[in-house]
């Protein structure tokens, strides 16, 4: 058995381990808090973005954790406890809205949907399973800028890079970024208006453990013709956030 291959898993191993500390890491803050010379952190953390497991943020210049091993760690993450208190409410809500329901968690700086329910009248653009979308710029992603306490919103607010803007409706100026995200935490919900998709709008709220703290959030997407009472959309999303959490 070659001891250099397993040597080399081991320490890539423990790179991954970092991540439990923190959502986000440079090279050199790697090869600090494992003593690696740089090149071998930056061997180590590219051989890990090649399989999948980590990706760079090229506004920070960090890496974080890819949906990856969240769905490998399922049954014991709370991916899997999603799925065992969340995936009846979500389908019992798309057959009373009829419309899509997904439910994201936060991952570095993105949202990445986990969970999601579809009506027969499907509307394309909705996100599907391991879909990853800017935190800034969706319903669930705000929800969890705004609840969320691993410093994401920090990270987003500090970062000196421009934001990227998906439609004419992207709010990428950070003062209203900040200035929305009190509002949702004011409110309890957040709306995405075709922020990320044209033609899409999306209602989002949170979810919360039975420490308070926030894991996920959900949401319902609609096509923006098809609304009639966003008011009933918005209260329905918030009663299935609260359902949800009151079973954790």
């Amino acid at each position: 058995m070659n001891t250099s291959s397993i040597q080399s898993v081991i320490k890539a191993l423990k790179v991954l381990e970092l991540f439990m500390v923190k959502p986000a890491w440079s090279i050199s803050e790697i090869s600090e808090a494992l003593t690696y010379p740089t090149s071998t952190s930056h061997r180590l953390i590219v051989t890990l973005e090649e399989a999948g497991y980590v990706y760079r943020e090229n506004e920070t210049k960090k890496y974080y954790l890819t949906i990856k091993p969240y769905l490998i760690g399922s049954k014991t993450e709370i991916v899997s406890q999603l799925k065992k208190r969340a995936q009846h409410k979500i389908q019992s809500l798309v057959q009373e809205v009829n419309e899509s329901v997904n439910i994201s968690i936060v991952q570095g700086l993105y949202a990445v949907t986990v969970l999601k329910a579809n009506p027969e009248r499907q509307f394309s653009a909705a996100p599907t399973i391991g879909d990853k979308r800017k935190l800034y710029a969706t319903s669930v992603g705000k929800c969890l800028l705004a609840y969320n306490s691993n410093g994401c919103l920090d990270g987003l607010m500090s970062s000196s890079e421009a934001l990227e803007q998906y439609t004419d409706s992207t709010m990428i100026d950070k003062k209203q970024i900040m200035n929305h995200i009190q509002m949702v935490r004011q409110k309890g919900y957040a709306v995405d208006r075709e922020e990320v998709e044209a033609g899409l709008t999306c209602y989002g709220a949170p979810i919360f453990d039975e420490l308070s703290h926030c894991i996920a959030a959900i949401s319902l997407s609609i096509p923006t013709f098809r609304i009639e009472d966003e008011e009933k959309m918005i209260r329905i999303v918030k009663e299935a956030a609260s359902d949800i959490s009151a079973k954790f």
